[in-house]
């Protein structure tokens, strides 16, 4: 059985932050740790996030990108897998669940999921749900990932496109190379 920590890395996403926290409260199998790097906001993110029981990390300044604050929380991180979660998003509820099992293979080192908008009402979510299906999934779809838009080439999709719960996707990559991700 594996086990999982997400990393939140979070500025000043009071706002966002409550419906990110709540989804993965709302797993179906609950991760073993929330670590929410509250990244020198000036609002009450750190606040928000501990009101949900999570940890909070406080870096002593602003590490100034998401993937630095990330990187702030990986010390933390005791568990085998570590999935790292944008504050204002919303997971869909068998999402850890799903994803988790694809690791049992030893040659798979990377699973991600597919990227939605929550709402399409305006012309400007439309836009932005257009510009997620093409920017983050085109590849995906048709399991071209090797060799395009920086993937090494020894970097395989296997098996394609597999559903995750009714509202996401993943393309599991298998490691072919020595060396670590």
């Amino acid at each position: 059985m594996h086990t999982i920590t997400v990393i939140v890395p979070a500025h000043n996403e009071e706002e966002g932050l409550p419906a990110t926290l709540e989804s993965l409260a709302c797993q179906t199998v609950r991760p073993d740790r929330i670590l929410v790097v509250d990244d020198a906001s000036t609002d009450r993110t750190g606040e928000v996030a501990a009101s949900h029981g999570v940890t909070v990390l406080r870096p002593p300044h602003n590490l100034g990108s998401k993937a630095k604050a990330q990187n702030y929380a990986l010390p933390q991180c005791t568990t085998d897998l570590v999935l790292a979660v944008d504050a204002d998003t919303v997971l869909a509820p068998d999402y850890i669940e799903t994803v988790v099992p694809v690791f049992d293979d030893p040659d798979v080192s990377v699973a991600a999921g597919t990227v939605r908008t929550r709402r399409t009402h305006t012309v400007w979510e439309r836009g932005r749900s257009t510009e997620y299906l093409f920017g983050f999934h085109w590849h995906r779809v048709w399991g071209k990932v090797a060799g395009v838009a920086g993937w090494p080439a020894s970097m395989q999709v296997r098996g394609g496109v597999e559903r995750i719960g009714a509202c996401a996707s993943v393309a599991v990559c298998r490691h072919l190379w020595q060396g670590a991700c």
